[in-house]
């Protein structure tokens, strides 16, 4: 990785059997005897790694359609650009590759694999894979489940995330397997038929009873919490140990009230991205963000002049893919469209030697723009998760409008009391509240920000009900 030089597929395999067989032989590393790790690169050296692995990088884009014809009109030499000078080339926008994502396949790639975003918050994204890189990613997975133990060889695994997001769901599968856990992808099914799953005792040798690890976006994960409360279930009622959270913001408030449903169950949250993979980011002890910089070249950029934004402030995250990880689908200096605020200082943290960011703030496109600043879905997100008398998930809308923000929000009884609670929430969380609409049923809030976990596939019977008396069967 160091060096930029292409993993070679048997290596990577023979690395996975290595790993096994030293987990069934001597059992788990402990963490600090973590062999594995390499050593880290001072901030300077980094930049010079990175730097030279840029250029690389900028060069096989110039075999893109997309970058050729912007190098060309720019006079740009890629063979010239730095860490430091990358800001010569204009931000990738989502959209731009969303339009045409052929225009960023390198000549000379294998393109066999095409993947995208669940499009949650418009169309899917969709990026191109060779096989050897699909199979990178997910081998890359199956090492970090076996230096990090998020999974074990008797676990029994659910994978309960949109299929749509197939990077995910191959590796997570790929990786847990790897270790010789059980793999059960049912997908986001309805909350009661998922709780039943859940709690269902199933003898199978060499494994747990229940499933004991959940991989789930944190909406799915409360609509499971707000469902089992109605129903009255209890921690006894399952087995899970750990649930695998990310693709959307996790707050205090749902971890919370997802520990009074599981239990003694961690929460482990990442961040990462469909059209930047392998690039993501684990949360540390502080709760900063780190991402690995042999992945990508990490970018936080100001909201409103496009230059690096300041420590303590937000940004909006940019990442360039470095080699040897993306060879097929070639993106510089894309804009993931979400923010985050930096640290004002050193990470004074157990992963203070990666690149960190204080907290994600959500996507841009949500955020609020009003005369005293920006308000971002973050802190309203945590002031109504933080409620009991909203249910799960926080379904809410906001708005700018004169003297601040105006927010809309799906609470259980629309009264004074909890009007009282929303309004003394959202001012803690430092939301300039500027008009406030409480709603008991979803369907009558007026904009409100989209939810993974009401991604459907359809099947039969919702088809069925499309289709009108005596007309053709679908």
């Amino acid at each position: 990785m160091t060096l930029g030089r292409p993993f070679h597929r048997r290596s990577l395999d023979r690395l996975i059997e290595g790993m096994r067989a030293a987990l069934e032989e001597f059992g788990e590393i402990r963490d600090d005897d973590n062999v594995l790790a390499g050593a880290a690169l001072d901030p300077g050296t980094r930049r010079l790694v990175q730097g030279r692995r840029l250029r690389a990088q900028a060069v096989r884009a110039l075999e893109t359609p997309y970058y050729g014809r912007l190098f060309d009109r720019l006079g740009l030499d890629p063979g010239e650009l730095t860490a430091e000078s990358i800001a010569t080339i204009p931000v990738t926008a989502k959209d731009t590759l969303r339009e045409d994502p052929s225009a960023f396949v390198r000549r000379g790639g294998d393109p066999v694999h095409q993947c995208g975003t669940t499009g949650t918050t418009g169309r899917s994204t969709m990026i191109w894979l060779s096989d050897d890189e699909l199979h990178l990613i997910a081998s890359l997975s199956a090492i970090t489940y076996f230096q990090s133990h998020m999974v074990r060889p008797d676990d029994r695994v659910l994978i309960a995330v949109s299929p749509r997001n197939r990077i995910a769901v191959h590796a997570t599968a790929f990786a847990a397997t790897a270790v010789g856990a059980s793999v059960d992808v049912t997908g986001m099914v309805e909350p009661e038929a998922m709780l039943a799953r859940l709690s269902a005792v199933q003898p199978i040798p060499g494994h747990k009873p229940r499933t004991s690890v959940l991989t789930a976006h944190p909406s799915y994960l409360a609509a499971l919490v707000e469902t089992a409360e109605a129903l009255g279930r209890t921690p006894a009622d399952f087995g899970l140990e750990r649930v695998i959270v990310g693709g959307e913001l996790l707050t205090t408030g749902l971890r919370r009230r997802a520990a009074r449903l599981f239990g003694d169950a961690e929460i482990l949250e990442n961040y990462a991205l469909t059209e930047l993979v392998p690039f993501a980011a684990g949360r540390c002890e502080r709760s900063h963000y780190h991402f690995e910089p042999a992945t990508c070249l990490v970018e936080a950029l100001d909201l409103d002049d496009g230059r690096p934004a300041a420590g303590g402030a937000p940004g909006t995250l940019v990442g360039t893919p470095l080699p040897p990880f993306r060879d097929t689908t070639v993106l510089l200096r894309y804009d993931t469209e979400d923010v985050v605020r930096l640290l004002d200082g050193p990470a004074d943290c157990a992963m203070g030697n990666l690149p960190a960011v204080a907290e994600l703030l959500g996507k841009r496109r949500h955020a609020v723009r009003h005369e005293h600043g920006w308000t971002f879905a973050r802190p309203v997100a945590e002031a109504l998760e933080a409620l009991d008398a909203v249910p799960l998930p926080a379904r809410y809308g906001m708005r700018a409008t004169t003297g601040g923000v105006a927010v809309e929000a799906v609470v259980r009884s629309a009264d004074a009391a909890a009007r009282a609670k929303v309004e003394a929430a959202l001012a803690d969380r430092g939301v300039p509240l500027a008009g406030l609409r409480l709603v008991t049923d979803p369907d009558d809030l007026r904009s409100p920000l989209p939810l993974r976990c009401d991604l459907r596939e359809g099947d039969f019977a919702a088809r069925r009900a499309l289709v009108p008396a005596g007309g053709p069967r679908p």
